[in-house]
């Protein structure tokens, strides 16, 4: 047999398990020493070896945790997501009975320290802090983006309540991820990719209402989140301040800029949803979960009733549609009342039976990804449209129903997330088989017009909260 070659985490390990039960032996043998030796310099030397003996142990161990690799959770459970803090473990050495065995051999000598060797013993502590800092955070900052060969993101992430990461080079759930805030599990609720990869914005809850269905006593904020290259995810910085509701769902403009939309409820149980935007802050009140960008300035509002006119003339053929939008440059205070289509911000126009399409889905080139509902009698399509006028069919399925989409960065690949599951959001054509998909679509057509998809994912895991 060859030689057996042993990762860090396992040396420290060993290290800290020999070290451990030896400690009380070691600790006797240093006293022994000290009794036949009454010296100032030997009092001092025995207090540092013995603070060494007992404290090599926990360094030992932290060390182990910290060079070890995320362990793979039992199918169905959440690994434990609390975080490793090197300052409250520095503080909780320091007052320590480990810091009182220095101390209290420093006053045996009887020798009162100087300014310079205090100075020194605390820049040491300086040092070590930064160095296990660093140790933490290089790799991070060293480690290669969470990209394809191809340059498309490696990871897809799948927000319900808590994040997945899905791998989509092996299929496999790569990271299960749900953040503390303090020392309080935070759900995920809504997620959307950035333009740099492994870089995200979420949405977290705060504060739980009584009901999950509800959104009464809910507190969001939006913050940053990170996938490494392992597909590992973490939760960053906060982009907003405190937001009354339940924030489900974040869009981002192809500037960055960020979009999102809550819910409220009052004690008569009566629901109100916003449309908001960060930097600067401003929110119209409007229902509209299925809203996109159209460009930098134009929020488009499909579901809502209030911003959509239809127009009926004599002859069925030339019937026009409109989707109403919001300028963001414009503060809410401004925007006219919108029970007449016409005192919309703005006027898009939509495919004439817009209302049986649903997830319009804006590309880099102004066209727009839409979702016909299947039935029984009829499969679910993909289609493929330049304002109001059809280009082409992307995608047609003979069962299941597409809840999601999410483009690549470059806008010339494409995830569908499918549901195969039998009921009325599937269309009544039930697949069989697991429950959820994700299919990937290239969207450069071939020369018979077709466009290349397959499955690069399967699971039980609902994908209506897709990212890529």
């Amino acid at each position: 047999m060859g030689p057996v070659r042993r990762t860090a985490a396992e040396v420290a390990e060993m290290a800290g398990d020999v070290l451990y039960p030896a400690g009380p032996f070691l600790l006797a043998m240093i006293a022994l020493f000290v009794a036949r030796r009454d010296h100032a310099r030997v009092h001092l030397m025995a207090a540092v070896a013995g603070f060494g003996i007992v404290a090599l142990p926990e360094v030992l161990a932290v060390a182990t945790e910290m060079l070890r690799p995320s362990a793979e959770p039992p199918p169905g459970c959440l690994p434990d997501p609390e975080p490793f803090r090197v300052l409250p473990v520095v503080v909780a050495w320091v007052v320590s009975p480990l810091t009182m065995i220095l101390f209290a051999g420093a006053a045996g000598t009887r020798v009162r320290p100087d300014r310079g060797s205090v100075l020194r013993l605390v820049a040491a502590l300086g040092v070590i802090v930064l160095l296990v800092q660093a140790a933490r955070i290089l790799p991070e900052r060293l480690a290669a983006p969470p990209v394809a060969d191809d340059g498309t993101p490696r990871y897809a992430l799948l927000a319900m309540g808590y994040l997945e990461t899905v791998n989509l080079d092996t299929g496999r759930i790569a990271h299960e991820y749900m953040p503390y805030l303090g020392r309080r599990i935070t759900p995920i609720n809504a997620v959307a990719a950035t333009r740099e990869p492994g870089e995200y914005v979420v949405s977290v809850t705060l504060r739980r209402g009584q009901d999950s269905w509800s959104p009464r006593g809910f507190v969001s904020r939006i913050h940053r989140l990170t996938v490494d290259a392992d597909g590992q995810a973490k939760l960053g910085r906060a982009l907003s301040g405190r937001l009354k509701g339940n924030v489900d769902r974040i869009v981002l403009s192809p500037e960055g800029r960020v979009a999102y939309h809550r819910r409220t409820e009052d004690r008569d149980h009566e629901q109100t949803s916003y449309v908001g935007v960060l930097g600067p802050d401003v929110e119209w009140r409007a229902a509209a979960y299925g809203f996109y960008w159209r460009d930098a300035h134009a929020l488009v509002l499909p579901d809502d009733l209030h911003f959509t006119g239809v127009t009926y003339p004599p002859k069925p053929k030339s019937v026009k549609a409109w989707e109403g939008a919001l300028d963001v440059r414009r503060p809410a205070s401004e925007r006219m009342p919108a029970s007449d289509p016409s005192s919309a911000v703005t006027l898009v126009r939509a495919p004439r039976d817009n209302g049986s399409h649903t997830l319009p889905h804006p590309l880099p080139d102004g066209r727009t990804l839409r979702v016909r509902q299947g039935s029984y009698e009829q499969p679910s399509e993909l289609i493929l449209y330049d304002g109001a006028r059809k280009v082409t069919t992307v995608l047609t399925l003979s069962c299941g129903e597409i809840v999601s989409m999410a483009l690549d960065r470059s806008g010339r690949h494409l995830l569908v997330g499918k549901n195969n599951e039998n009921d009325s959001v599937a269309g009544n054509r039930p697949c069989g088989g697991k429950d959820h998909e994700l299919l990937r679509v290239d969207l450069a057509p071939t020369a018979t017009g077709a466009f290349p998809h397959r499955v690069v994912w399967r699971g039980e895991t609902y994908v209506g909260g897709l990212t890529w």
